[in-house]
């Protein structure tokens, strides 16, 4: 018998056949494939496309919707339009052997890098892994920054290494694109191959599902159809974005629609997907289906337990084994037998060729370097499952694994379990709450973290025991007090600066913009509307690892140079903590005389760009650059309070020169910032003309002193502009936003003069603007603006003078 479709299914397909692109967040267990399906048939003879990443998603499609909708993998279309023109060699190379690859991409030695040796063998499988990770981007060319981690070298030791296995790469994508090419084809290669056509699906509709995991090679297809567009998933189950999966959902400009009647449990179980979903960001809120009696309760027997990792869930399984209770591991246990065998090898001083560990010799070679190596956590989590049960160990537990659906118990990992449901779920260990700042303030969970939790709780139907996240009734109480404007740690929160208050939702100007400008999606779906068309973005195509913040400070810097003004306050002021000798700096700060002449060296770049401002012809643009290059590193000095791993001041240990910094600065930096330059030209030409009191770079509102500061970009004849050096455009949302309408309302007395606001995306050489009424109003304003203004310097006063202690213009 036919269920009936829920309120909100039927909206969805009534919005759906006008005709309108549309967005269908659709929560766990809500019924997309029947919401989707009542699409379809409500096309009447429109024809239509279906398509889903999974080969079985897309075949059970094909009995549920009707003969008007076509129900593909996307690889099922790339391969009738392409991949059909390389089947012979997608047979014939299918075994192709490493060294034989090499041999054909001409790799004739081994590559040594500081003591360590990767083998010809090694190179191919790693060039071969680089055409593979471009294959999943929208990038139009390889990249080194494809080149996939490799365990065992620095981060400038992985940037020489992609260097040199970038000719290779780029020479191995001319071979698989030859109908004569000798390579292994695989079928990912022919998807690319197609997407790079802009192909037209065959539809007057497309409906895409699973749209929070969506390869972006397909989100570009999807985004380039003229057809009408129709997006459904989750966006609090993307959990594989370490797999380059993407949210097409949030940054898809469309009517936005919600599925929230879950059928796959009740009341109980979906308050604690709700719980989840607000630290997930997520406005959705899920209502439990009545007629299922789900419970919270203590589980003796369950039939999963969902655990964090590879590590939890061998925990679990050699316990459940030691009871001589019947266990599965779900996707089986291969993968943990080949990191155990590899220990086994390297413990016996043989080398492995396990993709992880291959460049190490020994055992204790692993343990070194995830011990002293920040970037090693996911090795890390390998290296502590195989010291603490022991090769043998996991071994023999993967050995007595029970046959697939023999198990009395499935243990998994959560992201094995997506997609999965059962009656009895234990939530297992490896789930941890944040830890606290350094002035002990709790943190916020992390997204993705929070995302993986919904997703753990919302598999189970009948009876869920959230052992493994008990932790967050006390978190929650944390956090409820940070929110709380008498509570005590509240009073750090009015020290954050503007930027950072905004990743608070308790935090004063959080609290303010909510209450008073609620309509931030509003201003987004408009952003993302007018960004659409934006070109593609210009980016380093040879480094593997480009230094992106300090890229961003560079264009910033040579915008701001290039309108006569200096840097801004904030590298000056990075220099002066490198000076203070009494200042202790986090991370990998210098000491002693590496110190004392790294402070040198950021006087004599403020002398030499002063020098610059003085007389501008006597500083090629190559030399300019580079100068601001370094000045970023001492900007993130006063931002963040340490030297970061990946700065060009990290680990120095010896005297340093100016001339020796800038000589560091990597040549993709100089490249990358004469690209963004060559774009600014058409954006930036009206205000290179402007007189200089039309002119304000770096500035400073009068508000700024009553939090822990706010420094905007540019305001350029009354616009406030934002520079934004992003990759990905669509990502801008509510941060930013209420970033403009910060630096708008810390200005009491209107001194800038705004009457504008916008964002300036440099890797686009876009202008997306607006005038400062219209923003206002799509925000939600229902006053003038200096009413709002006044209306948030009383409300920082009120708060700094519950603060006394704290150094804010209020308690001078």
């Amino acid at each position: 018998m036919a269920i009936k479709p829920t309120n909100e299914q039927e909206a969805a397909r009534d919005a759906f056949t006008t005709g309108r692109d549309l967005a269908l967040v659709a929560g766990a267990g809500t019924g997309k494939t029947s919401t989707l399906v009542l699409m379809g048939a409500a096309a009447g003879r429109r024809r239509g496309v279906y398509i889903s990443f999974n080969r079985e998603i897309a075949d059970h499609a094909k009995t549920v919707f009707g003969p008007n909708v076509e129900c593909r993998t996307a690889h099922s279309f790339a391969y009738r339009a392409v991949g059909r023109r390389y089947a012979d060699r997608i047979q014939r190379s299918a075994h192709l052997p490493p060294a034989e690859t090499a041999r054909r991409l001409g790799i004739a030695r081994n590559l040594v890098i500081n003591g360590r040796t990767i083998k010809i063998n090694h190179q191919a499988r790693l060039v071969m892994g680089m055409v593979r990770r471009f294959c999943y981007t929208t990038a139009e060319a390889v990249m080194a920054r494809h080149l996939e981690p490799v365990n065992g070298l620095t981060f400038d030791e992985q940037d020489y290494l992609a260097t040199v296995l970038h000719p290779y790469a780029k020479k191995a994508w001319e071979d698989i694109q030859s109908p004569h090419g000798n390579l292994r084809f695989e079928h990912d290669h022919y998807l690319k191959m197609w997407a790079l056509t802009r192909p037209t699906l065959p539809g007057e509709f497309v409906l895409l599902d699973e749209a929070q995991d969506t390869n972006p090679v397909l989100e570009e297809i999807f985004l380039n159809q003229p057809a009408q567009r129709v997006c459904v998933g989750d966006p609090s189950q993307q959990i594989y974005e370490w797999r380059f999966a993407k949210d097409v959902m949030s940054g898809f400009p469309a009517l936005q629609l919600r599925l929230t009647k879950s059928f796959r449990f009740g009341p109980a179980v979906a308050e604690q997907a709700n719980r989840w979903l607000k630290h997930a960001g997520a406005d959705l809120r899920l209502a439990g289906f009545e007629a299922r009696s789900s419970r919270l309760d203590e589980l003796p027997e369950a039939d999963a337990v969902l655990v964090r990792s590879n590590n939890d869930a061998l925990a679990e399984i050699i316990g459940y084994q030691q009871l001589g209770v019947p266990v599965e591991l779900c996707g089986g246990g291969n993968a943990l037998r080949r990191i155990a065998q590899a220990a086994q090898q390297l413990k016996e001083g043989k080398g492995t060729s396990h993709a992880e560990l291959f460049l190490f010799k020994t055992w204790d070679e692993v343990q070194e370097y995830v011990e002293h190596d920040r970037t090693a956590a996911d090795l890390r989590t390998l290296v502590n499952l195989v010291d603490t049960y022991g090769p043998e160990a996991i071994i023999q537990a993967v050995d007595r694994l029970a046959p697939k659906g023999k198990g009395k118990v499935m243990v998994s990992t959560v992201h094995k379990a997506k997609g999965r449901e059962w009656a009895r779920v234990r939530i297992g260990p490896g789930f941890h709450p944040p830890v606290a700042d350094h002035n002990d303030v709790p943190q916020p969970i992390r997204l993705d973290e929070a995302r993986l939790a919904y997703v753990a709780v919302t598999r189970a139907s009948d009876i869920l025991d959230t052992e493994g996240l008990s932790w967050l009734d006390e978190h929650e109480k944390q956090l409820a007090a940070l929110a709380d404007d008498s509570g005590k740690l509240n009073t750090r929160l009015i020290a954050l600066p503007l930027t950072k208050q905004l990743a608070y939702p308790g935090a004063p100007v959080s609290r303010f913009m909510t209450r008073h400008l609620p309509g931030v999606q509003a201003v987004r779906d408009d952003y993302l509307r007018r960004v659409a068309d934006a070109p593609k973005a210009v980016q380093p195509l040879d480094a593997r690892s480009p230094n992106w913040p300090s890229l961003g400070h560079v264009v910033d810097y040579r915008l701001r140079l290039s309108l006569g003004s200096s840097l801004g306050g904030a590298v000056p002021y990075g220099v002066l903590l490198v000076q203070d000798e009494n200042n202790p700096l986090r991370g990998t700060a210098p000491r002693g005389v590496a110190r004392k002449s790294l402070a040198a060296a950021g006087q004599e770049l403020l002398t030499r760009l002063a020098a610059y401002r003085r007389a501008p012809d006597d500083t090629d643009d190559d030399e300019l650059t580079r100068l601001c290059y370094v000045a970023a590193q001492y900007e993130r000095i006063f931002r963040e309070g340490s030297i970061e791993a990946t700065s060009l001041l990290a680990g120095l240990r010896h005297e340093v020169t100016l001339d020796g910094l800038l000589a560091r600065v990597p040549a993709y930096a100089v490249d990358d910032a004469a690209a963004q330059m060559r774009l600014a030209q058409p954006v930036f030409e009206r205000f290179w003309r402007l007189p200089p009191d039309k002119i304000k770079c770096a500035p400073v509102p009068e508000g700024s002193a009553d939090l822990g500061g706010a420094d905007g970009d540019f305001v350029l004849d009354g616009l406030l502009l934002d520079c934004k050096s992003t990759l990905y455009p669509r990502r801008i949302g509510r941060e930013e936003i209420y970033q403009l309408a910060g630096y708008t309302l810390l200005d009491y007395a209107d001194a800038f003069g705004i009457t504008a606001v916008g964002f300036y995306l440099s890797r686009q050489g876009a202008l997306i603007d607006w005038p400062l009424k219209d923003f206002l109003t799509m925000l939600g304003a229902d006053k003038p603006v200096s009413e709002f203004r006044q209306l948030l310097k009383a409300e920082l006063w009120r708060v700094g003078r519950e603060c006394p202690g704290l150094p804010l213009r209020v308690n001078q």
